[in-house]
């Protein structure tokens, strides 16, 4: 039959891949364009990653939410099963980014009869444009959400400036 497996005697139906893409690479697609546009550039996805080269079944995409106030936006995400000390984020010339690795707790895959989970390096970066002040860019973690608090630059108002008529 086809589309079906026996596993221990009995049919599973495995669901095959829509002809038409995967909606949910879509979705992240024009969620990295939107988050580019805020941030003034397009981000590094597993997508970017492997037109360029990479092997993108190696590479995670973290999921990312972006929430602004007056003063800062907020940067959360989510990256469940990996350790603080495997996550690093750094700036370099207005480009903030996040890299790090989801590493597996079993030595060996020997045995295992289902694996769902990915493993592996992860990288988003993002543009930041002149609103950020990127000298005070904070970081927390905590139960696996990675939190970024990005400062904007207080607008300076210009003031009149008094000039002398002379005549």
């Amino acid at each position: 039959m086809t589309g079906l497996q026996t596993l221990n005697g009995s049919a599973r139906r495995f669901a095959s891949a829509p002809t038409y893409g995967d909606p949910f690479t879509q979705i992240s697609r024009d969620v990295d364009r939107m988050i580019g546009s805020l941030f003034g550039d397009r981000t590094a996805s597993a997508k970017a990653l492997a037109e360029n080269g990479e092997a993108a079944k190696n590479w995670l995409s973290p999921r990312i939410d972006i929430h602004e106030t007056e003063d800062h936006i907020e940067l959360s995400a989510e990256l469940p099963g990996v350790e603080q000390e495997d996550v690093d984020v750094s700036v370099l010339e207005g480009l903030l980014t996040i890299t790090g690795e989801k590493k597996s707790t079993r030595e060996s895959n020997e045995g295992a009869r289902v694996i769902e989970r990915s493993y592996g390096s992860f990288k988003r970066s993002f543009r930041l444009n002149d609103i950020i002040d990127a000298d005070n860019i904070t970081a927390s973690f905590k139960n696996g959400v990675l939190l970024l608090t990005l400062p904007k630059v207080a607008e300076q108002k210009p003031e009149p400036r008094k000039i002398a008529v002379t005549g």
